[in-house]
């Protein structure tokens, strides 16, 4: 079975410049073969992504009236606050059939601050106390992660310095942070076919980073088998572990030279074969780095070439965003 090779970013921090440019040569490599890799040691430490899933069990255990006052709406905007068991069907992102098919998770989603143009929802203060201002400041140090990858990837590629970082944002953030939960669920009722905690997709932005806990059930697409359902199982390995996806808008950009990562959390393989068990809870954290509203994210003139004619027409970010989250809800995309 295939895997995917953890590699040190610690380099980019201490590392010689020959060691850093190594580095970069292997995240625009991974990123080639697999959509995906597996990052360790970046400046996001092991006891932050502990708090961040300490965190994520208060927000879930708060009682359900008090999340649905921050509903997220189902509509083609940035997602914003809360969204109840069923209420993303991801299953629609990349799936040619999904009659019925449903996703078993909730989640939370918020940006910055500074974001007014789509305004986060938060739980009240006295609910949950702290809980905004941690998970504020885990957004800005995922945001720094994201653009030192994005760095690494320009290099990798043999870009001009600021090619990708340029179309991100640098203030206001406007990347966007997710904690997902995956309540216990019995294996009886994902061997239906009908139920899977998230069903094979892609994300929006230009790169997602994950963080995940130890329950299992991550998987890529397995490029290199020769079934076309094949997925790789990426186990959490390491406290400072993340795992980075290519998302759609730097596959638009790259005129499909980067492919973004499909990826699912399914039934993790020691309990594949179990008929009856359950399979305990599990959380991630999501962020999705996300390019400027405003920046076109069509291909690169870099990525155009007779051999990899243009695939994709000129469009904005947040146009790209409001296409694939209205898909997503089955939601109309209004005229801006």
């Amino acid at each position: 079975m295939s895997s995917l090779p953890i590699i040190d970013f610690s380099i980019f921090y201490n590392g010689t410049e020959a060691d850093r440019a190594k580095l970069a040569a292997t995240i625009a490599e991974e990123l080639k073969k697999h959509g995906a890799m597996r990052l360790i040691n970046t400046s996001i430490t092991a006891e932050t992504i502990e708090e961040g899933f300490k965190w994520g069990k208060k927000f879930f255990s708060l009682p359900v009236k008090e999340k649905e006052a921050i509903p997220n709406e189902r509509n083609a905007d940035p997602q914003r606050g809360w969204s109840y068991v069923g209420s993303e069907n991801t299953s629609k992102l990349d799936m040619l059939e999904n009659d019925g098919l449903e996703d078993e998770k909730e989640h939370f989603d918020h940006s910055s601050a500074a974001d007014t143009e789509f305004p986060s929802k938060w739980p009240s203060e006295s609910s949950i106390p702290g809980y905004r201002q941690f998970m504020e400041g885990l957004l800005e140090k995922c945001h720094v992660v994201g653009r030192e990858v994005l760095q690494n990837l320009e290099q990798g590629l043999g870009l001009h310095k600021g090619e990708l970082l340029d179309r991100c944002c640098a203030s206001p953030i406007i990347d966007e942070l997710r904690m997902n939960y995956y309540a216990p669920i019995s294996t009886q009722k994902l061997n239906t076919g009908k139920y899977r905690r998230a069903w094979p997709h892609t994300d929006f932005g230009m790169i997602t980073l994950l963080f995940q806990d130890d329950a299992g059930g991550l998987e890529v697409q397995d490029r290199f088998s020769s079934k076309p359902d094949a997925f790789i199982p990426l186990p959490h390995s390491h406290p400072t572990e993340v795992f980075v996806y290519v998302s759609n808008s730097l596959e638009y950009m790259t005129n499909n030279y980067l492919k973004a990562g499909l990826h699912q959390v399914a039934t993790p393989i020691d309990m594949q074969d179990v008929a009856n068990g359950i399979l305990p809870e599990r959380q991630s954290i999501a962020c999705f780095i996300k390019p400027r509203r405003e920046v076109n994210v069509g291909p690169m003139k870099q990525f155009i070439t007779p051999e990899r004619p243009r695939v994709y027409e000129d469009l904005t970010g947040l146009e790209l965003h409001r296409v694939r989250v209205a898909k997503l809800y089955g939601a109309a995309v209004a005229a801006h």
